[in-house]
């Protein structure tokens, strides 16, 4: 999990540390399929990885990359 809160454009992993590493181009709240009052809302992190594809992840998924 991230030691702090992400933000746009922060340099950020895979929580697994696995793959490359990416740059935030966008971060939302909005309602998740995962909760079961509609009324509660998450974060979702859009990212882009540097190899030139985009991912829409849920903050705990990434952690911050403190190697850039």
């Amino acid at each position: 999990m991230a030691s702090r809160t992400i933000k746009v454009n922060d340099r950020v992993k895979r929580a697994t540390g696995l793959g490359c590493s990416g740059l935030v181009k966008e971060v939302r709240t909005e309602a998740s399929v995962a909760r079961i009052e509609p009324s509660e809302k998450t974060n979702m992190v859009n990212v882009l990885w540097d190899n030139g594809t985009f991912s829409y992840l849920s903050p705990d998924a990434l952690d911050i990359d403190e190697g850039k």
